[in-house]
């Protein structure tokens, strides 16, 4: 099958509001990349003027270029695979996809499949999360996983020790592969749902994780105070350092305390307690 490649020059934190406005559409597989995402649609499906009316809906939609070319017939498999190396994030958790031999070197392995490049641990946020994941003690904690990608936090969470897991997405392919690798890890026990900061609502945490982006955490973090037990821990990323003011503000509003911030190239991530 041929394919379609959107190719989207946008900032950062535009990713995942793109993906929400395409996630209902024909689009089949999306790549995040650092400056922008490209998404991919079956070439019998592709309408570009359907796809210049959905972008104008966006916020922000005048900083949003994109490009678009074809794609011949791939083994999409095995493209994944022969791009996803695995890796080791503080010394410590091992990151592989089902094809990679076992390593036994380290504490900590999750086993992840290459279906996306979202939460492979190889971007820098997921790394960030996971550095101060491992500096908390998480263990008989209950746990929510916001955004959860992969579900590679969740499944990280489980291994160091948490009771009650959830982890919540609002895209299907997430969702979907979420599920799939907490069977791989043997963690079916955490608790996976498809949504947004709606589902969450009357529910009960010590830990709060969210990767997602700014714009988001903006919007949520209120939501995610609500949720928090007293004492408890929010932990935020996907998002610039140039953004860490307005992020620090937005969540002493909803009545958390600025504990450390945490960088790796650009990017950033920060802790919360309540």
């Amino acid at each position: 099958m041929n394919y379609i490649e959107i190719n989207f020059t946008n900032s950062p934190e535009l990713n995942d509001v793109i993906l929400a406005f395409l996630s209902d559409t024909d689009f089949e597989m999306f790549e995040e990349k650092e400056n922008g995402l490209s998404a991919y649609i079956p070439e019998d499906k592709f309408d570009e003027i359907d796809l210049n009316a959905l972008i104008i809906q966006i916020p922000g939609s005048e900083n949003i270029r994109f490009d678009v070319s074809l794609i011949k017939g791939r083994n999409w498999n095995k493209e994944w695979e022969s791009n996803f190396e695995p890796v080791l994030i503080a010394k410590k958790v091992f990151i592989r996809a089902p094809f990679h031999e076992i390593n036994n070197s380290y504490p900590y392995e999750i086993i992840i499949e290459p279906k996306m490049s979202f939460g492979t641990g190889h971007h820098s946020t997921t790394a960030l999360m996971i550095e101060l994941m491992l500096e908390v003690d998480l263990k008989n904690k209950s746990v929510l996983d916001m955004g959860c990608g992969s579900g590679v936090l969740a499944i990280l969470a489980h291994k160091l020790g948490s009771g009650n897991i959830l982890a919540v997405d609002f895209d299907e392919w997430a969702y979907e592969n979420t599920i799939e690798n907490c069977q791989r890890n043997n963690t079916s026990s955490i608790e996976v749902l498809k949504g947004n900061a709606s589902v969450i609502a009357g529910r009960a945490f010590d830990v709060i994780l969210a990767n997602i982006n700014r714009n988001i955490l903006l919007a949520d973090t209120k939501a995610y105070s609500k949720c928090l037990n007293e004492n408890g821990i929010l932990m935020q990323s996907g998002f610039l350092i140039e953004d860490e003011s307005v992020l620090i503000k937005n969540a002493q509003s909803a009545g958390l305390k600025h504990v450390k911030s945490v960088h790796q190239d650009k990017w950033s991530a920060m802790l919360f307690s309540k």
